[in-house]
């Protein structure tokens, strides 16, 4: 499967439960994390995706010469530190 069924099958919105719900605490908080900033998003400025990363204390911060839409027009780059944080917390 891939394309638009997968992503009919995957991605869907939250439930109004979700919503209404408060998490106890940040996972962020007590396990590690890594963070991917992209440089030119126009969306999220990358200064703020930066200080929320340094404040969650990301073991890595990657920074991309790429728009909102890293994930779309850089997937290799995005998902080594994905790769790389699933292999250190896996061990």
């Amino acid at each position: 499967m891939s394309g638009a069924p997968q992503a009919a099958a995957f991605l869907r919105p939250p439930t109004l439960l979700r919503a209404w719900t408060q998490a106890e605490t940040a996972i962020w908080g007590s396990k590690p994390s890594w963070y991917q900033v992209s440089s030119a998003d126009r969306m999220i400025d990358p200064a703020n995706e930066k200080r929320l990363a340094e404040r969650m204390g990301a073991r890595k911060i990657v920074t991309l010469s790429a728009s909102h839409a890293s994930l779309a027009s850089m997937p290799a780059e995005v998902s080594a530190p994905i790769n790389q944080a699933a292999k250190a917390t896996s061990a």
